[in-house]
């Protein structure tokens, strides 16, 4: 691991602006160290002030010490930068003057009188030549520093012909050392024809035009002293630390860009050119020399004896810093902007100097701490910022939120009227040509300016590589930018250096600003755009035209190959058809053949295959198995992963419905495993004829696969019957119950109007009920109802006074279960028990079956619910015994295919509205961009604070995240924002010193952090009696906040005023990635919020992956259909059937499947199932595939034998000891393949772990299940 990163102050703030993982990668610096903090000064500065403040504000928030290095030139207001620095003056503060330097430093000030501009250039040469002559004789090597690329060059042949013409050149003659061939030949291999030139009279040029090798190069030739004069501009004396025995500074005039004119060279800069005078190791003194015009002189003179102190820039760039603040979620509203303001050196000058920042004495004297004018100023930039959509500004509550087109400008580090220029040019309708002409114009390049002698060069550029028009033509500098964009991606030669250097800066830029418009594009979803302008960054990144050979991309194959292969007009698809030798005979070189076949099957390629099940009439789930369909080579495509970009367009209407970024990774190709996306797209009628899923690589140029979504052959599901209507109705008092000990079970006096309206069918009927309800609306009760009923009529029956659990932690023996009068129990327990119910008398006299949860069919889980309605059915027609069914659920859309499966008429269906609840509840959604999870996560954790602050400062908060890791995570951070504010335990509503005796029992490290500032963590990794603790002092709201992963919201009813679902995906170890919560998580976590007895509303705040936002919007607001999904499992549960004798035949087994929830779906949503048409024919063959391809896998694992008319079907003993251990078919058969009579400890060992290995995968999904119907 790095332990020292060495960075430009730019790259830093792109880092730290945008949040990288769990803990962001600036949490891990302990030391900043500043280099030329005087740079303040400089266009520049606004960064450090930017990285300044944000460093200065974490170190507060976290609480986590970051020491602040600065080093600078002597500066005349020191005190104000280390007051900006928050450096202790007394301790921290080291200021030393000139007379500090460890070479004494002459310095001689000439001015010239002449106002000729001719005659003056021709007198600075001339003393120019004077002063460099002086000290060549004397034996010294010099820096002349100039301010123009064109001008080192002018002013090196100058001063050459000078000394030629004078006869001096002797002087300047490199000493002959004994590596002076070696430096020579060198010298000569460069591109430079300047550089090879001047070489061998001893002279040389140095500017950022230049290449780097030939930068490098001169540096190494003066420092070893080969070089006499170097020529140089002032980046010189920035960028590397190459010192001289005497600096000329010449001429003070220096071009300004941004201004279009001359202006006067900067004192940091004669300061430090200056510094550069004098090698400590070698000289007594060092020379300055500075020559001027002669009314410059005093300026330059005044300035170096009392300097002026240095002013900030920051206001220049408040619009680009704030949007950066407000896009990292740092900076919320005008209040904490204003703040972050006092953190800039801007607000220490404002204090110091308030005059040049348009502050009038008077203002300054009213309000010294400056707060209005920062408030003002904040205004006024959130307006601009509001106006150009990159952040949403709500002046009458003072908060900001971060826009998509904000995010991606602080992201890719685009300027606020780049995005003003995009704003007004930029549409879904722009063709590559029209793409480059914007980003020509954007405010990156304003200092790129169009030179005289640049025009000729730039017009031979046009004609030879530009594919593309470019408005504006050579005269103007968006001309110019474009056609040197185009030449960059041509590979065009240039031999202007002014030209080359222009070059890579607008290649550097037009692909960082193209990938923006690309994020934009995708974020409005525009398809075609978004196609155009991720091939367009591609193109620019690899400098290759979008037409060309994609084998362009490897620099194996020579260019005569791959022009052959272009001749030929040879796609990438017909290579991989034609064997090698047939390739090698087309282009008349038989070896290549071979290494061209590599190249082709190296692009990366993918197949895709699509299912759709229709959810409603207007929502799609879309399954797509994505295979990798290349071969991998870490020379090619590196270690990790191949990223890949997925969008659903509808060319009809232009638009992308659902678009993510996914990665493939090595071991996955190498595999050829299948990789599965789901995710949901919205339908409209009349069905559109089809919509296309396209995959495009992120990285390479000709990747991209497309699938057709076909809607010809979808039947859209029924529409769904409406809700039951809650009646206004009179609540009834629990003494309706007629029984003393029934009502003293309760604390309330009167049933909620949900319970009064199901009293009578529960109370007092027979007839089995469906209650579809929202979570907290009092179903528990319900269910009680029903069971007094059978303590009243059947006294004696099964449902009776002793309670017995049976589950996955407790299993009591089998005469406690025959001797319960009521078994709670989970679907799997019960599946087990009743599996052999023919020899379990109590199974048979069961008189009610009350299902919880009874949604849950459509999760993972739900087969087995369904086999138990299914067998119980079964059961009370061979006893002649009624069994009741009471099934309990949140409101359902489909609830009457539900209720007739189980038998149940209209009297006995209740299905309210997800709204109707005793405590109204109030839901925001909001939205977070980001393709990876942990970053996503981090940047939730200050809305969540936010929303507490808001929306239940004093009252419970409950949150929901998916991981144990994530409780500590999000605590932690809590706890960071609980720091700033004026009370830390505000969420501690107990006596200090009482907590920490609690603590003082506490064994999780964390927990006892958390706990002393009133937040509790809860997962099923705690200590049984830490989780308990902790349950207890949040029932009794001794402390305010608990954070919990998912389970607890099946687990335990902890109702509290606010919820929030911190995310909604969970990790999945099957498919190691993260997919979604079922919806009915989500709800059933929503459900905690609002507490009946003491709230008259509930809150819940949802935050999500913003391309899941729609999706939540719809189905939080009404209600998610429930669908079977017992076929991924019919084969083990025919198996236990079989087993049971209840399936003896083939039709016994088409038989079984008309009993199933699967049966009423299958009619009711054909599509959802893979079947595309309903007729009976078509159905009894569907049906009859499925119970076939079930046998067959039961047979091929030796659990069942057909008979030999292949209609008859025996149980085995394999298929008995699955049904009995509850074990899957494939376990068996592994079990019966590898079990040996000769097997010792280790191969038995071996077996066991395959199978745990199997189940590990399983692991996540069970913790996250585990403790919901226990």
């Amino acid at each position: 691991m790095f332990k020292m990163l060495v960075t430009t102050p730019e790259k830093w703030d792109v880092v730290t602006r945008k949040s990288v993982g769990d803990v962001a990668l600036s949490q891990l610096v302990k030391l900043l160290i500043l280099d030329e903090v005087h740079l303040l000064h400089e266009d520049r500065g606004p960064v450090l002030e930017s990285l300044v403040a944000r460093t200065l504000r974490q170190v507060e928030s976290t609480q986590s010490m970051i020491r602040i290095l600065g080093l600078s030139a002597t500066l005349p207001n020191y005190l104000d930068v280390a007051t900006f620095l928050h450096v202790n003056p007394y301790i921290g503060l080291f200021y030393f003057d000139g007379r500090f330097r460890p070479v004494p430093l002459g310095q001689t000030f000439i001015g010239i009188k002449t106002t000729n501009k001719v005659q003056q250039l021709n007198n600075m040469d001339e003393v120019c030549y004077e002063n460099v002559l002086k000290q060549v004789t004397a034996g010294h090597q010099v820096m002349v520093f100039v301010h123009a690329r064109n001008a080192t060059v002018r002013t090196a042949m100058a001063l050459r012909e000078k000394a030629k013409n004078n006869g001096h050149i002797c002087y300047f003659l490199p000493s002959q050392g004994s590596d002076y061939g070696q430096s020579e030949k060198q010298v000569q291999k460069s591109r430079n024809k300047q550089l090879r030139e001047m070489f061998p009279d001893g002279f040389s040029i140095h500017h950022a035009g230049m290449l780097r090798q030939d930068r490098n190069l001169v540096e190494n030739l003066f420092s070893r002293g080969y070089i006499k004069v170097l020529v140089c501009t002032a980046t010189l004396a920035w960028g590397v630390n190459l010192p001289a025995h005497a600096v000329i500074i010449k001429g003070t005039q220096i071009y300004a860009a941004k201004r279009g004119s001359f202006v006067d060279l900067g004192i940091l800069d004669v300061m430090q050119i200056f510094g550069r005078a004098g090698r400590p190791q070698f000289d007594k003194f060092g020379e300055g020399v500075i020559i001027t015009t002669h009314d410059k002189l005093s300026h330059y003179l005044t300035l170096l004896t009392q300097q002026n102190p240095i002013e900030s820039q920051f206001l220049e760039s408040l619009a680009d810093n704030l949007n950066a603040e407000i896009a990292l979620g740092t900076v919320t509203n005008v209040e904490e902007a204003v703040k972050w303001i006092s953190y800039t050196y801007l607000y220490v000058r404002m204090r110091a100097n308030p005059l040049v920042y348009g502050i009038s004495h008077k203002a300054y004297q009213m309000d010294p701490s400056l707060e209005k004018h920062r408030e003002q100023l904040v205004i006024e930039v959130g307006r601009k910022l509001d106006k150009a959509r990159m952040i949403r500004f709500e002046e009458r509550t003072g908060f900001f939120s971060s826009t998509d087109l904000g995010r991606i400008a602080s992201h890719y580090y685009i300027k606020y009227s780049t995005i003003e220029t995009f704003n007004e040019l930029f549409d879904a309708h722009k063709t590559e040509g029209d793409i480059l002409a914007i980003v020509s114009k954007a405010e990156e390049f304003e200092q790129i300016k169009v030179r005289e002698e640049e025009i000729e060069e730039l017009e031979a550029l046009l004609c030879d590589f530009c594919e593309l028009p470019a408005p504006g033509g050579v005269e103007n500098s968006y001309g110019k930018i474009n056609i040197l964009l185009q030449t960059y991606i041509s590979r065009g030669e240039m031999d202007s250096f002014s030209l080359i250097s222009d070059s890579a800066y607008v290649a550097q830029n037009a692909a960082r600003i193209v990938r923006a418009l690309f994020e934009v594009a995708l974020r409005k979803r525009w398809p075609a755009m978004t196609y155009r302008l991720l091939n367009l960054s591609k193109v620019i990144d690899k400098r290759l035209w979008g037409w060309v050979s994609p084998l362009r991309q490897f620099s194996v194959l020579a260019p005569p190959v791959l022009a052959k292969l272009e001749q030929k007009n040879l796609s990438v698809d017909k290579l991989k058809d034609m064997r090698k030798d047939e390739i090698g005979h087309m282009l008349h070189h038989v070896n290549i053949g071979l290494k061209v076949k590599q190249c082709v099957h190296q692009i990366p390629s993918i197949t895709m295959e699509a299912t759709i099940q229709p959810i409603t009439r207007t929502v799609l789930r879309v399954r797509l198995n994505i295979t990798s369909d290349f071969k991998w080579s870490d020379q090619v495509h590196g270690t990790g992963g191949e990223p890949w970009w997925i969008w659903v367009e509808d060319p009809t209407n232009d638009h992308i419905y659902h678009s993510e970024y996914f990665i493939i990774q090595k071991k996955q190709v190498i595999a050829k495993e299948t990789q599965l996306l789901v995710f949901t797209i919205p339908i409209f009628e009349p069905l559109p004829s089809q919509y296309y899923i396209r995959a495009v690589s992120d990285r390479w140029l000709g990747a991209e696969a497309v699938c057709i979504i076909n809607f010809q052959h979808l039947i859209l599901p029924e529409r769904h019957p409406p809700h039951t209507e809650l009646l206004d109705l009179q609540p009834l008092p629990i003494t309706a119950l007629g029984h003393p000990e029934y009502e003293a079970l309760y604390k309330f006096t009167h049933f909620n109007p949900i319970q009064t309206q199901i009293f009578h069918t529960m109370y007092h009927t027979d007839c089995n009920v469906l209650l579809g309800a929202p979570t907290g609306s009092g179903k528990t009760v319900a269910a009680e109802l029903a069971i007094f009923r059978i303590f009243n009529i059947y006294p004696t029956s099964k449902v009776c006074k002793t309670v017995v659990e049976l589950t996955g932690d407790v299993t009591p023996d089998m005469r406690s279960i025959a001797q319960a009068d009521l078994i709670v129990t989970t679907p799997e327990k019960w599946d087990g028990v009743s599996r052999s119910w023919q020899n379990r008398s109590y199974v048979q006299k069961v008189s009610i079956l009350i299902i919880d949860e009874i949604h849950l069919l459509g999760d993972e889980r739900g087969p087995v619910l369904e086999v138990i309605v299914s067998r119980t059915n079964f059961i009370s027609s061979h006893t002649e015994k009624p069994v009741r069914v009471v099934g309990l659920s949140t409101a359902l859309a489909n609830a009457r295919d539900l209720a007739d499966w189980l038998n149940i008429n209209q009297m006995g269906l209740f299905n309210f509205r997800p709204s109707v609840r005793p405590v109204p509840l109030e839901v925001h959604i909001q939205g977070f961009p980001g393709q990876h999870y942990c970053p996503r996560m981090a940047s939730m954790n200050k809305p969540a604070f936010q929303a507490i602050r808001s929306h239940s400062p004093a009252k419970p908060v409950l949150i929901f995240v998916s991981s144990r890791r994530q409780t500590r995570l999000t605590a932690l951070e809590l706890i960071a924002f609980l720091a700033t504010e004026d009370d830390p335990k505000q969420w501690l509503n107990m006596d200090e010193r009482e907590m920490n005796d609690i603590i003082a029992t506490i064994r999780e490290s964390n927990l006892k952090l958390t706990l002393a500032f009133g937040i509790g963590i809860h997962h099923a990794g705690l200590h049984e009696r830490d989780r308990k603790t902790v349950e207890e002092l949040f029932v009794n709201c001794k402390i305010q906040v608990l954070i919990a992963t998912s389970t607890l919201a099946w687990g335990v009813n902890f109702p509290a005023h606010l919820v929030i679902v911190k995310g909604t995906e969970f990790y999945d170890g099957k498919t190691r990635r993260y997919v979604d919560y079922p919806i009915t998580d989500v709800l059933q976590m929503m459900g905690r919020a609002g507490r009946p007895q003491f709230d008259d509303q509930g809150k819940a705040v949802i935050l999500v992956h913003d391309i899941k936002k729609d999706f939540y919007k719809k189905f939080l607001y009404e209600p998610f259909p429930v669908e079977s999904s017992l076929l991924e499992v019919l084969s083990d549960h025919l198996n236990a059937e079989i087993a049971a004798g209840t399936i003896t035949s083939k039709q016994d087994a088409m038989d079984y499947i008309t009993w199933t929830y699967f049966f009423r779906r299958l009619i009711m949503n054909p599509s959802y199932y893979s079947l595309d048409d309903v007729s009976h024919d078509n159905m009894n063959k569907f049906l009859s595939h499925l119970v076939e391809k079930s046998l067959v896998d039961l047979e091929y694992s030796y659990c069942i034998k057909m008979g030999e008319d292949d209609r008859n079907i025996e149980s085995l003993t394999h298929g008995r000891i699955a049904s009995y251990y509850y074990l899957k078919h494939p376990t068996v058969k592994m079990f019966k393949d590898r079990l040996k009579p000769e097997c010792n400890v280790e191969e038995l060992l071996s077996v066991l772990t395959s199978v745990l290995a199997i189940l590990m995968y399983c692991l996540e999904a069970s913790r996250r299940s585990g403790t919901r119907n226990t």
